[in-house]
């Protein structure tokens, strides 16, 4: 009866631990505190911060959504009716001037506090917290202001391409949460994007990359900061498994010598400064490929350089799991619809990626505590299927009159969320090819000005 009791108590505060983050985000006091802090001034009037947000986080969350739909889903929200404000017109200009009103320090801080929550993984994988570094590119509508700040690629012509914003994420290799989110125009690499935020790494965590990261100057970067790094080897790095020390089959401990091209900045100092040489361990792990059919070798660098802690084998099945940074862009790009944004304006496209950063954090929330409850692996959990409950559940969850309504509301969603999780399909493969054909109008290929004088597009 007392492990029984201990396990109830235990229930009840991870409960109320989940509910106090989506409190944490969405009460109107906290939001209130957050624009005070950044030093943004309101109104008293319906479209306050609080309401602002929650309708942005709907808009996001909900698929094809624009702001007049999403408006209508906010002025039907009986929470919100029964406050003592006016009921606003239902035209979707006073809620899109309030969410440009709202500063992006605000949108960036709410996104980073829910991140927070999920930084401290359940497991780590030998004592470290492995981060999933990954890049990726999302479009945007082709607006001057935006072809200014975020141009679009320079292999389409004028007038026929969109802007394209880069991005990297560092994801959580638990729970899949993404820590961090950093975006820039496409002209600049992920490597650069790489070194805005190599401060959040330090002693005990690890980066997880794949090969384009495994270079010198990326490794010796972290390597300062105490961090260790497991990566694919870089393919302009040239190696002869049989030198440097042996530490077992297709296992070697080697020296790098600094490239002539990534020697040390003059004046550099502390973590920022590359040493001469750089001590680091390669293995070769063999893996099988279902497409070829054959048997293909990968070499992997890293700076775990003890063999009996950090088996070859171990490190093969960490690097496995890389792709699971693949997996959350998915979830990110197509299944929240993230891979073409819609706002007209740098500003606005930054704090729409901002909510996007906070909306799949809050999802990941639920597939955490679900996965807590039941005793389950996070990310053993389906993504899309844990967004389809929550959307289910929301009109309910809104309509609770009772704190412990909300709360028998919300262990029944956990619920669901655990009793539907990812069969297990090892080396799937499918091809990369679409079946449904697509129409047979011509692609673009000249501005639309001159388009519209061409006769070329009036044929099928």
């Amino acid at each position: 009866m007392a492990s029984l009791a201990g396990a109830t108590r235990k229930f009840k505060s991870e409960l109320q631990q989940s509910s106090a983050i989506f409190s944490a985000v969405l009460e109107a006091q906290h939001i209130a505190e957050l624009c005070q802090a950044v030093g943004h001034r309101w109104r008293n009037c319906f479209w306050s911060p609080a309401v602002v947000i929650i309708t942005f986080l709907r808009q996001v969350l909900l698929p094809d959504c624009s702001c007049r739909q999403t408006v209508a889903f906010t002025l039907a929200d009986p929470a919100l009716a029964r406050k003592r404000w006016k009921r606003p017109d239902a035209d979707p200009s006073a809620y899109s001037q309030a969410r440009q009103r709202l500063p992006l320090a605000l949108y960036e801080r709410l996104a980073r506090g829910v991140a927070r929550q999920l930084d401290q993984p359940d497991r780590r994988w030998h004592g470290h917290r492995v981060r999933v570094v990954d890049g990726s590119s999302v479009s945007m509508p082709d607006t001057p202001e935006l072809q200014e700040v975020f141009p679009q690629p320079s292999s389409q012509a004028p007038g026929c391409g969109f802007p394209v914003a880069r991005l990297l994420a560092i994801f959580c290799w638990h729970t899949g949460a993404c820590l961090e989110l950093v975006n820039d125009a496409l002209g600049i690499g992920e490597l650069t994007l790489l070194q805005r935020v190599l401060d959040f790494f330090g002693p005990g965590d690890l980066l997880l990359a794949d090969r384009l990261y495994g270079n010198y100057a990326e490794v010796a970067r972290l390597r300062a900061r105490g961090a260790q790094v497991v990566a694919r080897v870089n393919r302009a790095r040239h190696l002869d498994l049989r030198k440097g020390r042996r530490l077992g089959k297709h296992d070697r401990q080697m020296v790098w010598q600094c490239p002539r091209h990534v020697r040390r900045v003059p004046g550099a100092t502390g973590a920022d400064a590359l040493p001469e040489t750089l001590t680091v361990r390669v293995v070769r792990v063999t893996t099988e490929c279902r497409r070829a059919f054959r048997q293909r070798q990968i070499d992997i660098v890293t700076t775990l350089l003890d063999p009996c802690a950090y088996p070859a084998e171990a490190l093969g099945e960490l690097y496995r799991e890389r792709w699971l940074a693949e997996l959350s862009l998915r979830s990110f790009k197509t299944t929240l619809g993230m891979d073409v944004l819609r706002c007209r304006s740098p500003q606005m496209i930054r704090k729409e990626l901002a909510v996007f950063h906070l909306v799949y954090n809050l999802i990941r929330v639920l597939m955490r505590q679900a996965a807590r409850r039941h005793g389950l692996d996070p990310q053993q959990l389906s993504f899309a299927g844990t967004r389809q409950r929550l959307l289910a559940y929301l009109p309910h969850w809104t309509a609770a009159r009772t704190a412990r309504a909300q709360q028998q509301l919300f262990a029944t969603l956990l619920t669901d969320i655990a009793d539907d999780p990812l069969p297990f399909r090892p080396d799937r493969h499918e091809p990369r090819a679409i079946k449904r054909r697509r129409k047979s109008y011509p692609y673009l290929v000249h501005a639309r000005h001159q388009a519209q004088k061409t006769a070329h597009y009036d044929k099928r």
